[in-house]
């Protein structure tokens, strides 16, 4: 059976909906001309006339009639697998979007992904960041393609790589005229604990460690951010427990210092999480490898 091209079928079927080959081909952008020697094509390629030409218009043959239908799935057909084309060719476009908490997000994401730029210079690439429940809806729901998180929080239903260590620090504010700062427990009893907010992972982790501890901090003040955090104690507001990427930067400049405090000291391990049972992105895994050039975790 002969395949027919779609530009002849489409023709058709414009012309059996106007009912004239001129509206036909100001619904199709063409010339009049052009419509109709793409329909005489076809009526040569069935051999037999599909339309009736009259002053007042054009008709269906019987023909015409009985071919209309299939032209109209074959049309529909074609414009399917030109969507199926797209989404092909779409999914194979690098791009990556990942889903971190605030320190990960704001600490580790982005020196990451300048990396994996280097290595994939045309990657689509972007994150969203938020408390922990954000980042797991975000991955459960497909709405990135991997989420950073630490080992503390990866639920069943994900499949996570470690790429990294890290740990909580208490830190205070720096500078040689800075207050003395706490030297055990019953010290930081007497003290402000700056945190972040509920439902934070730092939060989370910050509350688990002073209910191990068996200690509560004279009060607690409550920052938006973890650069806020960090404002604060430098503003001699308080001290705070946060990860050590997050004040690199302060404790190498002096405007913070940690305080030895092992009841307060975490250990964390990093890692890239997608969903169980998919397989992981070709980006995303370049993006685990990169991170775990820079981390040193083979």
């Amino acid at each position: 059976m002969s395949i027919y091209p779609t530009a002849q079928l489409r023709a058709l079927v414009e012309v059996a909906t106007a009912g004239s080959f001129t509206r036909a081909a100001e619904g199709l952008g063409l010339s009049q001309p052009t419509v109709s020697g793409a329909v005489s094509a076809l009526e040569q390629r069935v051999g037999t006339p599909l339309l009736v030409r009259a002053r007042r218009g054009v008709t269906l043959t019987a023909a015409g009639r009985a071919l209309l239908p299939h032209a109209q799935r074959a049309l529909a057909l074609a414009a399917d697998a030109d969507e199926a084309v797209d989404r092909a060719v779409a999914g194979e476009r690098l791009r990556l979007w990942v889903a971190a908490g605030e320190a990960l997000g704001t600490y580790v994401l982005p020196d990451a992904l300048a990396g994996l730029r280097e290595r994939m210079p045309s990657l689509e690439a972007g994150f969203v960041v938020g408390d922990v429940a954000r980042v797991l809806s975000a991955l459960r729901a497909g709405e990135v393609d991997a989420a950073l998180i630490t080992g503390h929080t990866a639920p069943g239903d994900i499949q996570a790589a470690e790429f990294g260590r890290d740990r909580l620090v208490l830190v205070g504010p720096g500078g040689e005229d800075a207050p003395a700062p706490p030297r055990d427990l019953d010290d930081l009893r007497r003290l402000v604990l700056v945190v972040r907010g509920r439902g934070t992972v730092n939060r989370l982790q910050v509350d688990r460690l002073l209910a191990d501890a068996g200690v509560e901090p004279a009060s607690r003040l409550e920052a938006f951010s973890l650069e806020a955090v960090k404002r604060c104690v430098e503003a001699r507001l308080g001290v705070a427990v946060v990860p050590a990427v997050a004040v690199a930067r302060e404790l190498e400049r002096g405007t913070l210092r940690a305080i030895p405090m092992p009841a307060l000291e975490m250990a964390l391990s990093l890692c890239l999480a997608w969903r169980r049972g998919e397989q992981i992105s070709p980006a995303a895994e370049a993006l685990l490898d990169v991170l775990r050039s820079r981390w040193g975790r083979a």
